[in-house]
């Protein structure tokens, strides 16, 4: 099983970032303004010059002809499209490739004041956060690459779920193909990491797989290490 990556793909050079959600993007010699699936800074991707595949899409009426979907990084694909990350996750649990997780999945599920984002109800009836990892530095991927007060929130609403009672977990999905390990990204928001160590240290499970990546279809490839 995989996630898909459908419509037309389209070669282009990335130069500049215009907000959070838009980009300039050269095509075929002419600039375009791009839609970007990620509100995390990739400062460490996104450089002019840098070649980037973006996907055309099929609805005529809509602001951006293209989104951003893959940055080429010293010659490996890394998907920045962060919403496909609940995605793939799933399908790693449909297919096994994340066999800790049994029940039926439920997306989306409200818990106090926030909204997590998966609850597994099985045997044990789990909360699970999950988050996109396209931070990488000599093979090991962090998270986040942004301050993220939202991140802080949801770690603490999963520790509030332990303490009731819940399984919960927070599953890094890294986006590339060659990593080997995951660590918190302190340098860009340390409370985040000490947060994510003290659930972790509270009996939340914390897991990080890479993927295997290409124009065509993402998975989850295997689970990789995770240290704080």
């Amino acid at each position: 099983m995989s996630v898909k990556i459908e419509g037309e793909k389209i070669k282009g050079i990335f130069l500049e970032r215009i907000n959070r959600f838009e980009a300039l993007v050269l095509v075929d010699g002419e600039a375009q303004r791009v839609h970007v699936p990620n509100t995390g800074r990739m400062k460490e991707l996104l450089h002019k010059g840098v070649e980037v595949t973006l996907v055309k899409s099929n609805k005529p009426d809509r602001k951006t002809k293209y989104s951003m979907m893959f940055v080429n990084k010293n010659g490996h694909l890394i998907c920045i499209n962060s919403p496909l990350a609940n995605r793939v996750f799933e399908d790693g649990i449909r297919s096994g490739k994340i066999n800790w997780l049994k029940g039926d999945i439920k997306r989306e599920v409200s818990f106090r004041d926030s909204r997590i984002d998966f609850f597994i109800d099985g045997e044990y009836k789990t909360f699970v956060e999950v988050k996109c990892g396209t931070y990488e530095e000599n093979g090991t991927t962090m998270f986040p690459d942004a301050p993220t007060e939202r991140g802080r929130k949801h770690i603490g609403e999963l520790i509030k779920a332990v303490e009731d009672g819940y399984r919960a977990a927070v599953v890094i999905v890294a986006f590339m193909d060659y990593v080997k390990e995951f660590t918190p990204n302190y340098k860009i928001d340390r409370e985040f990491g000490e947060k994510l160590k003290e659930a972790y240290d509270g009996g939340i499970d914390v897991r990080a797989y890479k993927c295997s990546i290409s124009e065509d279809e993402i998975y989850i490839l295997e689970e990789i290490k995770v240290y704080f």
